[in-house]
């Protein structure tokens, strides 16, 4: 499903924009290196539906009347309280332009390490940072995380594959999943301390409870 989004000028500015919001429509602002800055507005409904579709990563037909504009969200502004969106500005692209954004990761398969071992899996990155053209942007980067086959092992950026024309800009170093030893091992050895702790007390009390009782018999004697 593609997205795409009915837009229109905007001539309400400043406070006055309060208005809009109260009839169901969100301020927005177009931008871009070869596009005159403007002033537009949405149906709010339908600029939440985008955003859910398309996020960041993925480009966003921008409707005018007739003509079609290819558009990035950048910046989306939320009212402190409630959360609601009450601006959002859009950078303007051309489909030959070179973009960075981040593209969201999937992990995908099951790991040796998890199933036969007992391992936790951690994501460490929800999003990896690419470069490439808008026309072939990835909506989302798969990672088969069946090549982890033992614990504290990880997959790094390093370890991606990525299509002909897209090039990743975050550190390659960086992990983005790991494996790590079962927390049950950690629980297990903290009860055994609890209770060596609790059974030297116990020793400990009886040894005082011996002590007051001879201290006794000697002053009754």
């Amino acid at each position: 499903m593609d997205a795409i989004l009915q837009i229109q000028e905007r001539t309400t500015e400043g406070k006055k924009v309060k208005t809009l919001r109260n009839q169901g429509i969100t301020p927005i602002h177009l931008y871009g290196s070869q596009f005159d800055s403007a002033s537009m507005q949405v149906k709010m409904t339908e600029l939440i539906d985008v955003l859910n579709l398309a996020g960041f990563s993925s480009p966003i037909t921008l409707n005018v009347g007739k003509e079609n504009i290819i558009a990035f969200a950048r910046e989306v502004q939320r009212h402190p309280l409630t959360e609601q969106i009450i601006h959002v500005d859009f950078q303007i692209v051309d489909k030959d332009d070179q973009v960075e954004v981040e593209v969201p990761v999937n992990l995908i398969g099951e790991s040796p390490a998890v199933k036969n071992l007992g391992g936790v899996l951690i994501k460490l990155m929800e999003t990896i940072r690419i470069s490439s053209k808008v026309n072939v942007v990835p909506k989302l980067i798969e990672l088969d995380i069946s090549v982890i086959e033992s614990l504290e092992q990880s997959i790094l950026v390093s370890e991606i594959e990525v299509a002909e024309g897209v090039q990743i800009v975050s550190d390659e170093s960086f992990a983005i999943a790991r494996v790590i030893p079962p927390r049950i091992e950690v629980e297990e050895e903290e009860v055994d301390e609890s209770e060596i702790t609790e059974g030297e007390e116990s020793e400990d009390q009886a040894d005082t409870d011996e002590s007051v009782d001879s201290e006794t018999a000697g002053k009754s004697e």
